[in-house]
């Protein structure tokens, strides 16, 4: 008999613990969030910054397909299908009519369904700030290592004015050597080339257009919601801004160093008495007081004046330097949350999307009509005693 309740209570324990854990499996069951971002920049100057960027600054996360990908989509009704090239992004998404994307079921919110209006209002009427960018979107929040870093772009496409280094189109700078062995490298007749044949390329040939350079956005990188016990944000992105920079063209020679004790080559010779004068000064006269000598001198040697005598020459260029924003937070959904940066910033707001709460409610609803029959039961069975025995 012992034996068997020594086998019997692990088993009424295990049960027990199983009962007990059944809540946390139906807490790992999918849940929707409406997530709300606003992107802003700064309107200060890079100068004015007490940061120091490094350029070139570059993306270490991988992104995925952008949040914006049906802007630049087609329809099927277009034939031939010609994306649309934006000079400037939309800043305010309306995301009604949009696909639904992904493994976790992600689709843009309308602009009814955005709930950060007022503080969009705030921002764009204030003289500090530019939004750049206002969307929202609902997805199932799926854990860090199935969570993917959406792509952000917004903003100005720079591409028609600066190239992927962040130089001026058309200001290539390349050294004179180098320009020198690519002309003796290139033989016209070698090649067999003549400058009046006609065009033999595919753009030649069929009057096509050469292909637009990639888009350069005014802000672009990634950001991913997780849900690992807590709801976490993480966002690497990429601001850039035309600076004026001042390049150095030619850097001065260092000066000679005029040597302690000069050689004595020239001689002056003045009423009988001889003056001896280092070779690098000019006498401009002599002049013989009662007793004494005495020299005049008006430069000294122009070779002397020339070296060492080179100013540094600058010349100011605009171009496009990234600064970076890399910030990681854990969050509460319903708070809004502010990512501050020296020329930009971000608003967001994860909260509990209605479908979450419907499904919540229909879950309540569907329990509560399981547990009517057996509270009836005990009712009818609580009735049935209080009515068999007399109230005292």
């Amino acid at each position: 008999m012992r034996l068997t309740l020594k086998t019997a209570l692990p088993l009424c324990s295990l049960a027990v613990v199983s009962l007990i854990s059944l809540p946390s499996f139906a807490q790992e069951e999918p849940r929707w969030f409406d997530i709300e971002v606003i992107f802003f920049k700064r309107n200060v100057s890079v100068e004015s910054s007490q940061e120091y960027w490094p350029q070139p600054q570059s993306l270490n996360a991988s992104t995925s397909e952008p949040l914006l990908a049906p802007l630049f989509g087609c329809s099927e009704e277009q034939e031939p299908c010609i994306a649309p090239r934006f000079d400037k992004l939309p800043v305010s998404i309306d995301g009604r009519g949009w696909p639904i994307s992904g493994a976790t079921k992600r689709q843009m919110l309308s602009k009814e369904q955005l709930e950060l209006n007022e503080e969009f209002a705030k921002l764009s009427q204030h003289a500090a700030f530019t939004p750049l960018l206002h969307l929202g979107w609902r997805e199932i929040v799926a854990p860090r290592n199935r969570a993917k870093h959406y792509q952000v772009q917004a903003g100005e496409d720079f591409s028609t004015r600066f190239n992927q280094e962040g130089r001026l189109l058309g200001s290539v700078s390349f050294s004179n050597e180098q320009y020198l062995e690519e002309s003796q490298s290139f033989d016209l007749a070698a090649e067999n080339i003549s400058l009046f044949d006609e065009p033999t390329t595919a753009v030649g040939a069929y009057d096509l257009e050469p292909e637009l350079a990639a888009a350069i956005w005014e802000l672009e990188g990634g950001i991913r919601v997780y849900l690992q016990h807590y709801l976490y944000i993480e966002s690497e992105l990429l601001l850039k801004r035309p600076v004026e920079v001042e390049l150095l063209l030619n850097e001065p020679e260092p000066q000679l160093e005029q040597p302690a004790e000069l050689p004595l080559q020239q001689t002056v010779i003045a009423e009988e008495t001889t003056v001896e004068v280092p070779a690098n000064v000019a006498v401009a006269e002599v002049v013989v007081p009662s007793e004494e000598q005495q020299v005049v001198v008006l430069s000294a040697d122009t070779e002397t004046v020339e070296q060492g005598s080179l100013i540094s020459e600058y010349q100011s260029e605009e171009q496009l330097h990234s600064f970076k924003f890399d910030q990681k937070r854990r969050v509460r959904s319903g708070e809004i949350h502010y990512f501050d940066h020296p020329l930009m910033g971000m608003l967001i707001q994860i909260r509990r999307s209605p479908e979450e709460q419907t499904n919540a409610s229909v879950e309540v609803e569907q329990s509560d009509t399981q547990s009517e029959p057996a509270e009836a039961a005990e009712l009818t069975s609580e009735q049935a005693s209080t009515s068999a025995t007399p109230a005292s």
